[in-house]
């Protein structure tokens, strides 16, 4: 029988290899940047110019990220 530990280190097994399959579905490398083809949030394309910058995130997510970082600043 599986102990917490066993059970929490799957889980962030399982977590690992989903970051990392999401990673190489959406990256590609441009002029030795990466950028996502879609946003790692909500999944919607990210438009080329901004791709080529490396962005990960794309616009509207980008801004509610940095929305919510700033809700919590003087924390």
């Amino acid at each position: 029988m599986a102990d917490e530990a066993d059970i929490a280190l799957a889980a962030i097994g399982d977590q690992i290899s989903h970051a990392l399959r999401k990673i190489q579905q959406n990256q590609i490398n441009v002029n030795g940047k990466i950028g996502s083809k879609t946003c790692m949030e909500c999944g919607e394309k990210i438009p080329d110019p901004r791709r080529k910058l490396g962005f990960k995130l794309c616009i509207e997510c980008a801004e509610e990220k940095e929305r919510r970082k700033s809700l919590f600043a003087d924390y």
